[in-house]
C-alpha cells in the first residue's frame, strides 16, 4: 500500500479540481445553462448607479462582460466544451501515438530511419501553424455557408489535431520501447522462443505503464495550448460563424468555450482587464492541474525506482554474506506449482 505524500496529495487535489469544475460546468448546462446578466444597476431608490461591465467586487467576484454576463458562469459554460475537446482529442492522439509507437519500437526495418526523422520535424515546426492551415478550410465559415454540420466539423477537428499531435509522442514511446527491448531479461526472454506478443504483454507493457500515464496529461496541454492558438487566429472550436454583410459583428463561436472567450476579449486587457483576465486565469489555472498530476506522477516512479535499488542492493549485500531470506526466492509460474 503506497504511503500518502506530497506526490499523491498534489495528483488528487489536482484531479479532484478538474473533476469538480468538469462536473459542475456539465450540470450546470444540463440544469439551467442560463448566466446571469446584470446591464444596468439601480439602487434602492430606482436610479441607475452603474452599467456593464462591472469590474470584481462583492456583488459580481469575478466581473461582467460589456453585455452584463456573470464570467464566472460565462467561463462555467465554457469549461465541458474546452476541457472535454481536449480531452477527447488527446485520447485519439494517445491510442494512435501508443501503436504506432510501440510498433515501431519492435520494427528494425530500413524505412523506420526515415519515418523517424520526419516524425522529429514536428518538435521544430510549431504545430499550430499545421493545425491553422489544415483546419482553415473545414472550420472558416465560407461566404454561402457551412456546407458540414457542427458534429462534423467537431469531428474532423478532432481527428486532425489528434494526428498532428501524435507524431512527437509515437517518437517518445518508439525510442521508450526499444530500450527496454535491449535489456537483457528481455534478450533472454526472445532467445528462449518469446514472441513479439509475450515480450509486449510481460516485459514492454509493464515497464510502460507508469509512463503512459505521465504522457497522457501532457499530450492534453499540448491540444489544449493549439486551441488557444487557433482560437487567436479566430478558427474557434467546431467552426467561425462569420458574417460578410455590412456592419456586421466580428467572427463568432458557435460554442463558448475559453479559447474564443479569450480571443474575442483580448482587447479589453487595457480598458477592462478582468474580462480576459478571468477566463484566462481558469485556462492557465486548468493546465498547472493538468502538469500538477504530470509532475507528481513523475515523483511517484521516480520513487518506485530508488526503493527497487535499494532492494535489489540489499538483496546484493545478502548474497554477499551467504545469508539468504524467504524475499530471496520466487515463483515464475504458477503453472509449475500446480505440476503442469
Amino acid at each position: 500500500m503506497r504511503i500518502w505524500n506530497r506526490h499523491t496529495f498534489t495528483i488528487g487535489f489536482c484531479l479532484v479540481f478538474l473533476v469538480v469544475l468538469v462536473g459542475w460546468s456539465m450540470i450546470f448546462n444540463v440544469t439551467d445553462g442560463e448566466i446571469p446578466n446584470t446591464f444596468v444597476l439601480y439602487d434602492d431608490e430606482g436610479r441607475i448607479i452603474g452599467d456593464a461591465p462591472f469590474q470584481p467586487s462583492g456583488d459580481f467576484p469575478f466581473g461582467t462582460d460589456r453585455e452584463g454576463d456573470d464570467l464566472f458562469y460565462k467561463v462555467l459554460e465554457g469549461a465541458q466544451y474546452t476541457i472535454g475537446a481536449a480531452i477527447l482529442i488527446s485520447t485519439l492522439s494517445f491510442m494512435l501515438s501508443f501503436v504506432i509507437g510501440v510498433a515501431g519500437g519492435f520494427t528494425k526495418s530500413r524505412g523506420k530511419k526515415w519515418t523517424q526523422s520526419i516524425f522529429t520535424s514536428f518538435y521544430f515546426i510549431p504545430q499550430s501553424i499545421i493545425a491553422y492551415n489544415m483546419l482553415y478550410p473545414l472550420l472558416w465559415e465560407p461566404q454561402q455557408g457551412f456546407e458540414t454540420s457542427f458534429t462534423e466539423r467537431v469531428v474532423w477537428q478532432a481527428v486532425t489535431l489528434a494526428v498532428i499531435t501524435a507524431p512527437t509522442t509515437a517518437i517518445l514511446l518508439s525510442n521508450e520501447t526499444r530500450q527496454i527491448l535491449d535489456k537483457e531479461f528481455v534478450t533472454s526472454a526472445r532467445v528462449l522462443g518469446g514472441s513479439r506478443f509475450f515480450l509486449f504483454r510481460k516485459h514492454v507493457l509493464p515497464h510502460l505503464k507508469m509512463r503512459l500515464f505521465i504522457i497522457f496529461p501532457k499530450i492534453t496541454i499540448q491540444v489544449l495550448l493549439i486551441i488557444a492558438h487557433l482560437g487567436f487566429f479566430d478558427l474557434y472550436f467546431g467552426g467561425t460563424d462569420v458574417c460578410y454583410g455590412p456592419a456586421c459583428d466580428p467572427p463568432q463561436p458557435f460554442v463558448q468555450e475559453w479559447a474564443s472567450i479569450m480571443s474575442m476579449s483580448f482587447v479589453e486587457l487595457t480598458n477592462a482587464w478582468w474580462i480576459f483576465i478571468i477566463p484566462m486565469a481558469f485556462f492557465a489555472l486548468t493546465i498547472l492541474a493538468l502538469t500538477g498530476i504530470a509532475r507528481g506522477l513523475e515523483g511517484l516512479m521516480e520513487e518506485d525506482e530508488v526503493k527497487a535499488g535499494s532492494v535489489e542492493s540489499e538483496g546484493g549485500e545478502r548474497r554477499e554474506n551467504g545469508s539468504l531470506v524467504e524475499s530471496d526466492f520466487y515463483l515464475v509460474d504458477r503453472e509449475f506449482d500446480r505440476g503442469i
